[in-house]
């Protein structure tokens, strides 16, 4: 279930994705479409990690023309998919700034 929040993270991340090209904004929509519906992603599209050991976030991955992008996403209380944080990736590991963001927003969190 994806929730429709009016938290600072949304907005945050509303603007993060704003940014985006929209053929990849679309391509992020149909990614996330796809998993809602309990389709199966392949590791180029999808992964599910730890930043550390309180913060489990899924990561929404599309590689185009113009680089790689990424949205995050946290299950919140067991049942709510929120996303949190977007951004155009430039290096191979998750850095520590981007996870610093990612944290900070997580316990920011209000449902």
């Amino acid at each position: 279930m994806i929730v429709n929040l009016q938290s600072v993270e949304t907005k945050m991340y509303q603007k993060d994705i704003s940014g985006f090209p929209e053929s990849t904004r679309e391509n992020l929509v149909l990614l996330i479409n796809s998993f809602m519906n309990g389709e199966r992603l392949n590791r180029k599209q999808f992964k599910v990690f730890k930043i550390d050991k309180a913060n489990k976030i899924l990561e929404f991955k599309v590689k185009d023309s113009s680089g790689n992008w990424r949205a995050i996403s946290t299950i919140v209380k067991g049942k709510y998919l929120v996303f949190i944080y977007a951004f155009h990736k430039k290096s191979q590991a998750l850095l520590e700034k981007d996870k610093a963001i990612i944290r900070n927003r997580i316990k920011r969190i209000e449902l």
